[in-house]
């Protein structure tokens, strides 16, 4: 069986491969119906993170910083142990996505995604995953959701809500909701959560919330907005006797 984190890796890039649309505004899930009656206050807050938004991505090139992750279990009504590493964002020089995920406590683990393929590696295990992700590697930035992404792009494949003002470690946040459109992609994350620093449109906390009430919970610090980033930091040269499974 596959451990929770791995697996909610896994459930992530089946998210990003099997549930995003390719392109347009999907039609409203089964049983729901836009609210005309959203209060103004919470628009006129929309409207403020979506120009930082917009704002942030039109100089957007890269993001580096540390995490902290969490899995909450809904039936045990708690979290396992943490995870902690280095995250790592780009955009190459063709524009494609460039990400790696690397983390180094408890267990190693590094996810790194560069010209379409993704590659899973787990170095105790001496085990890697590597998916080819084929028509869907432009959906590559959704699993960094509020790096560099315009609002209208966002609004394409989630219905947005401003939440309120909240602090993350004492930094001042927007709180912006984010619904799947499509049933597909409900089916893995009913909603994601996002926390944007004010000070300059970047998110530092994320909450990717499953429909059964579990969710991982991501926090990240010493952020960093368009540092210089070598793009072989997003390959990995596996070992030789690494067991590689591929996935087409």
């Amino acid at each position: 069986m596959l451990a929770g984190k791995k697996l909610h890796l896994i459930l992530y890039l089946g998210f990003l491969l099997g549930g995003l649309p390719s392109q347009g505004a999907q039609a409203p899930r089964p049983g729901t119906t836009k609210d005309a009656s959203t209060p103004q206050k919470k628009d006129e807050g929309l409207e403020q993170v979506l120009k930082q938004l917009e704002a942030t991505g039109k100089t957007f090139q890269s993001f580096s910083a540390n995490f902290v992750q969490k899995k909450y279990t809904a039936v045990l009504k708690e979290f396992d142990a943490p995870e902690s590493g280095i995250f790592l964002y780009a955009r190459a020089k063709d524009g494609s996505a460039l990400l790696r995920q690397e983390v180094t406590s408890p267990a190693p683990r590094i996810l790194t995604i560069k010209g379409g393929v993704a590659t899973i590696y787990q170095p105790k295990l001496k085990q890697a995953q590597v998916i080819n992700l084929g028509k869907n590697k432009d959906k590559v930035e959704y699993l960094a959701l509020g790096l560099g992404q315009s609002p209208a792009k966002l609004q394409e494949t989630f219905d947005l809500k401003y939440v309120r003002i909240e602090n993350v470690n004492g930094i001042p946040c927007s709180v912006l909701n984010l619904k799947p459109k499509s049933a597909s992609a409900g089916a893995f994350f009913s909603s994601i959560t996002l926390w944007i620093k004010k000070s300059n449109g970047v998110p530092i906390q994320q909450q990717l919330q499953e429909p059964n009430g579990d969710y991982l919970l991501v926090v990240f610090s010493d952020e960093k907005l368009n540092p210089k980033i070598p793009e072989n930091r997003f390959e990995q040269k596996l070992p030789a006797d690494t067991e590689k499974q591929v996935v087409r």
